[in-house]
């Protein structure tokens, strides 16, 4: 034996929580986005302020890169543990059958 122990409903429903989060972020994300009006940075400085703007927007962009990450993990995490679920279960009842 491997000494391998998971508890699938408890995986299952740590899993299930870290997808209900991702979804919470991503929703409360993707309701704003960064708003720098150029003539905030001045007058002589609307470059700046256009330049302020982009970067302010590439920042949200990257957050919600990294909130799809952790959501599509969640749902790898999801998928495999119940594929080894189903390999547990079928593992064992190969090996109740030659018993």
């Amino acid at each position: 034996m491997s000494g391998i122990h998971l508890d699938l409903h408890e995986a299952l429903a740590v899993l299930a929580r870290l997808q209900a989060d991702g979804e919470d972020q991503h929703r409360r994300h993707v309701a704003t986005s960064p708003s720098f009006p150029i003539a905030a940075a001045g007058r002589d400085f609307a470059d700046r302020g256009q330049a302020i703007a982009h970067m302010l927007q590439r920042v949200h962009n990257a957050g919600t890169l990294r909130i799809d990450a952790v959501r599509a993990t969640a749902d790898a995490g999801v998928a495999q543990v119940q594929v080894y679920g189903g390999v547990d279960k079928l593992g064992g009842a190969q090996l109740e059958a030659t018993e």
